[in-house]
Formats: structure tokens, C-alpha cells, sequence
């Protein structure tokens, strides 16, 4: 996808689900949480493994059905014998860093530190159509396993809060009755 393309997406919508998306983000504590990432801004930023190496660039920003960030597809450069190739970095497995002491709206730099190195980049997913497709069917499917687990908790709550009502309606009922016999009685 291009650039062109993903403004007309709405890269405000991005940016503003990779800012609440960032978690990786905390695990450095010289560093302080930006609160918003301008994905226009992290496309083509450079990719840096465990060791401080460089073995790649920001190619894609992939969302999951929440319009959360799912991965970043990372066009490494030939490194460990391997040609170039891109692979999906999931979230949680890297951390985006500014690099300008002073950032400003709209130019705005960053790097991606990847929390793997050496061999263990290798392990990655190549990103592939066949990759995309798998993917897609089991995002699809946990969409749907929860969509319907919170339909039958959404029902399964209907039904107890109907029946706790129509039991306190009988125990109201039933305590009145014996207050109306008691009263009868003396």
C-alpha cells in the first residue's frame, strides 16, 4: 500500500490506534512514551535488532480488526546469510523510538528496536500472501469467537437479570402477604 494511499485511509485513525497500541513502548526506562506515533512518519523509519544492528526498514503498519496496531513488516537487508526479504514483527516484539531531541508536528523521526537478534531474526514470518491469508482467517475467527462470547454473555445476562427481577418481585409479593396476614391476625 502506499503512502497516497494510507492518508486517504485516515492516517489519523492510525495514528491515534498506534498511539494506544505502542506497548513494547515502556520496557526502556530512559526513554518516555510519546503518546502519539504519526505511522506517515514511521514508514521507511530504520530497524535495529537486540545489539544495536541495523537490519532493516519500516515497510508496512499492519491493523487488526480493532484498528490496533497487529505488526510491522520489516524489509531487512541482507544480514545472517539471508537475502533481503520482509517479515512481520508482531506488536510487543519491538519498540519505536524518537530521534529528534526536539520533535514537531509533522516531522517527526523515529527508529524500531526489535527485541530479537542474530539467529532469532530468522525465526520471523516472512511476510507472504500465504502468511496474509492464514493470518486473516485466524484474526477473522477470534473476531467471531469473541463477538459471539459476548453475545451469549450479553443474553446470559439478560436472562439472570430477568430472573433475579421477577424473584424479588415474588419475595416482595410474598412478604407482603404475611405482612397483611400478620396485620389481619391482631
Amino acid at each position: 500500500m502506499t503512502t497516497p494511499t494510507m492518508r486517504k485511509l485516515g492516517i489519523p485513525l492510525l495514528a491515534g490506534a498506534m498511539g494506544l497500541s505502542f506497548s513494547a513502548i515502556a520496557d526502556d526506562h530512559n526513554m518516555k512514551a510519546q503518546g502519539l506515533y504519526s505511522a506517515e512518519d514511521l514508514l521507511g523509519a530504520e530497524v535495529f535488532d537486540a545489539n544495536g544492528d541495523e537490519v532493516g526498514n519500516v515497510e508496512d503498519i499492519l491493523l487488526g480488526n480493532d484498528m490496533g496496531l497487529y505488526a510491522l513488516v520489516v524489509q531487512t537487508n541482507e544480514f545472517l546469510g539471508i537475502g533481503e526479504r520482509d517479515v512481520v514483527v508482531q506488536r510487543g516484539n519491538f519498540t519505536a523510538r524518537v530521534t529528534d531531541d526536539n520533535p514537531m508536528f509533522g516531522d517527526v523521526s523515529y527508529n524500531v528496536h526489535v527485541t530479537a537478534a542474530g539467529d532469532e531474526l530468522k525465526g520471523f514470518s516472512e511476510y507472504t500472501e500465504a502468511w496474509w491469508n492464514d493470518t486473516e482467517n485466524e484474526l477473522n475467527q477470534a473476531w467471531e469467537s469473541t463477538k459471539n462470547t459476548t453475545e451469549n454473555a450479553w443474553q446470559n445476562t439478560k436472562q439472570a437479570t430477568a430472573t433475579a427481577w421477577h424473584n424479588t418481585k415474588e419475595a416482595t409479593r410474598e412478604a407482603l402477604e404475611r405482612e397483611d396476614d400478620m396485620a389481619t391476625e391482631q
